[in-house]
């Protein structure tokens, strides 16, 4: 069940999409919108990325790791932190580096702050803090560019230290008035479902810093984009996670003259 936080969140969405919606221009826009979303489907990242998602929710389910009153945390984890850390690795894979995001993950931050996202203010409080703090955030975004605004961003930061404030109070009484949920498996799997999701993802990571190498070599040839992910695979099983040489590879002017997956084949060969 979604607690008062969440519902917020989803009630102001759905009044910011409908607002949208009621504009001409954006309304017209929709189907190109959508046409962009589902060409995303047949991106090989996008492919390996939920067939991985799909394989590992159907083996935590299957072992009652991820209980029913967990699958929505997990399902929110995903969209919230594994998809944009998916589109982080995918697009800066030459220079994140896998090890450094677990350990960032593995760290006693996450204990406070599932307490103050688990026990929230009453449903009208939150729909009134909501937007106070999206809103403050989208102001000290703006003025991190200017010095000029530096007075406003102490108070803006100030006001954000108050707000800090008022939710810890409200998640330790929170906490204090439901000390049996601590007796609850479902309690320590929702507080440590970063962790959970992290460990469990980090292969599906660790490849897909790879698949940019692999992507980079084939964008460089005349492949059509049918055979992409045939040429991808062929590109693993000679290279697989030797940086250095995928690196090399990619910068070699002679991936412009390969047009069919016989010339790459050979190509690789001759190059290993």
């Amino acid at each position: 069940m979604l607690n008062p936080r969440e519902q917020a969140i989803l009630i102001w969405i759905g009044i910011f999409v409908i607002y949208v919606l009621s504009m001409k221009g954006v309304r017209a826009s929709i189907p190109q919108i959508f046409k962009s979303f589902f060409g995303l489907f047949r991106h090989p990242i996008f492919i390996l990325t939920n067939i991985y998602i799909l394989f590992i929710f159907c083996i935590m389910f299957f072992f009652r790791i991820l209980e029913v009153g967990v699958v929505k945390d997990y399902v929110v984890w995903i969209f919230t932190a594994l998809y944009p850390l998916v589109f982080r690795v995918s697009s800066k894979y030459k220079e994140i580096n896998i090890n450094k995001i677990f350990k960032d993950t593995l760290n006693l931050s996450i204990v406070p702050l599932f307490v103050i996202n688990e026990y929230t203010l009453s449903l009208v409080s939150e729909l009134v803090v909501v937007p106070i703090l999206a809103l403050i955030a989208g102001i000290l975004a703006v003025t991190e560019r200017e010095e000029k605004y530096v007075q406003t961003r102490k108070l803006l930061n100030n006001i954000l230290m108050i707000f800090g404030f008022i939710f810890i109070c409200t998640a330790l009484i929170g906490l204090i008035m439901h000390l049996n949920d601590a007796l609850e498996v479902d309690f320590w799997i929702k507080m440590f479902i970063d962790i959970i999701g992290i460990v469990l993802h980090i292969p599906l990571l660790y490849f897909l810093k790879y698949v940019g190498f692999y992507e980079q070599i084939i964008i460089r040839t005349r492949i059509g984009k049918s055979k992409k992910i045939y040429a991808m695979v062929i590109v693993f099983f000679n290279y697989r996670f030797k940086t250095e040489k995928l690196l090399e590879c990619s910068k070699n002017y002679k991936l412009w003259n390969i047009n069919t997956i016989n010339e790459l084949r050979d190509f690789l060969k001759f190059e290993s």
